[in-house]
C-alpha cells in the first residue's frame, strides 16, 4: 500500500521588508502532495517587482539568487514553488520584498487578473428609465473593482425603500448610485464614478 505524504506545516511566517516597499502584497499557499506553491497577491493599481525567500527544511528549491518577479497590477501570479522531500515534513518561513522601481531583468510569468475592493462600496441601481446603466455597468465589468448591480423593477421592495430618498424615483433617467451608502444621481460617466469614489476616499 502506497503511504500518502501530506504536507504539514508547522511554521509559516509573512515579513514584509521594508526595503523599497510602499505597497504591500498578500502571498497565498497552494499545497498538493509534493509541492507547495506560493502566489502573489497584488491588489494595488501599479505593477510591483516582488521576491519571495524560503528558508527551513523538509524541501527542495531552486538555487541560485532569487530574481524578482512581476506582479502587474490587480493581479495574481505565481512567485515560488518548492518540492516537499519524500517523507519529510516541511518546516519552513518565508519572507516577501516588494519594489515599485521596477527591473528590466525581472521575470515574467502568467498572471491572472483579480478584482479589488474600491475606495467604497459601489452598488448601482438601474431602472427602465436609465439610458447609461447599460454603459456603464460594462465600464465597470473591465474595471479593477468589485461591484454590484440592482434591477429595481425586479425589487419593488427595495425601491420603495429607496423612492423614500428619492421621491422623483420613477421619472429618473440618471444611474443610481450607492457609494458606501450614499446616494447619487448626478454620476454619468465611469471617469466621475472614479472621481467621486476618491473624494469620499479623502473626505474619510
Amino acid at each position: 500500500m502506497q503511504k500518502r505524504i501530506v504536507p504539514i506545516i508547522i511554521f509559516a511566517l509573512l515579513a514584509l521588508q521594508a526595503v523599497a516597499q510602499k505597497h504591500s502584497i498578500e502571498i497565498e499557499e497552494e499545497k498538493t502532495k509534493n509541492r507547495i506553491n506560493f502566489y502573489a497577491i497584488n491588489e494595488n493599481l501599479i505593477d510591483l517587482d516582488v521576491v519571495v525567500t524560503v528558508t527551513g527544511t523538509g524541501f527542495k528549491q531552486r538555487g541560485g539568487a532569487e530574481r524578482p518577479i512581476r506582479v502587474p497590477a490587480t493581479s495574481r501570479v505565481k512567485v515560488k514553488s518548492v518540492i516537499i522531500e519524500r517523507g519529510k515534513y516541511p518546516i519552513y518561513e518565508y519572507t516577501v520584498s516588494t519594489n515599485d522601481s521596477l527591473s528590466r531583468r525581472v521575470l515574467r510569468p502568467e498572471f491572472e487578473k483579480i478584482k479589488i475592493d474600491p475606495p467604497a462600496p459601489i452598488l448601482l441601481y438601474s431602472t427602465n428609465n436609465c439610458m447609461r446603466c447599460d454603459t456603464l455597468t460594462k465600464s465597470l465589468a473591465v474595471s479593477p473593482y468589485r461591484f454590484k448591480t440592482m434591477h429595481l423593477p425586479e425589487k419593488p421592495e427595495v425601491a420603495k425603500v429607496i423612492k423614500r430618498a428619492l421621491p422623483s424615483l420613477d421619472t429618473i433617467s440618471a444611474p443610481i448610485f450607492s457609494l458606501g451608502g450614499a446616494l447619487y444621481t448626478d454620476i454619468l460617466t465611469y471617469d466621475e464614478l472614479i472621481e467621486r469614489l476618491y473624494e469620499k476616499k479623502d473626505e474619510e
